[in-house]
């Protein structure tokens, strides 16, 4: 039940970094866990004890269950980690940052199968 999603972006000019990668942070997802336990009457939580895949597969996901969720992978802070292309962190605080804001969206382009007109470039 692992999951992961990748993106490849190529800069240009180049640059030195080799890879960033981020989740939310292990604490906030912890006391989420714990919440949702709580909230489905299960005090004991063995949240921490078991790796979050474990614990992910215990939980009963239900609407509520999802929109926290969801709600958590939108708001709390996100851990980064960002390599050099010699393989060192790039220096800096990389936890706890808070979660990119989107400040624009582009427009869905319309396909021929969807009957609007072909997208131009």
């Amino acid at each position: 039940m692992e999951e992961m999603c990748v993106n490849y972006i190529h800069y240009y000019p180049r640059t030195q970094l080799e890879l960033c990668k981020s989740h939310v942070d292990p604490g906030f997802l912890q006391k989420y866990f714990n919440f949702i336990n709580r909230f489905n009457g299960n005090d004991q939580c063995v949240c921490g004890e078991v790796g979050v895949t474990e614990q992910f597969s215990q939980l009963h996901w239900d609407g509520f269950t999802v929109e926290v969720l969801d709600s958590l992978y939108n708001t709390a802070p996100i851990s980064m980690h960002c390599n050099q292309s010699i393989a060192r962190l790039f220096p800096g605080e990389w936890e706890k940052q808070p979660v990119p804001e989107v400040t624009s969206t582009l427009a869905k382009p319309r396909f021929p199968c969807e009957g609007g007109a072909t997208p131009t470039s």
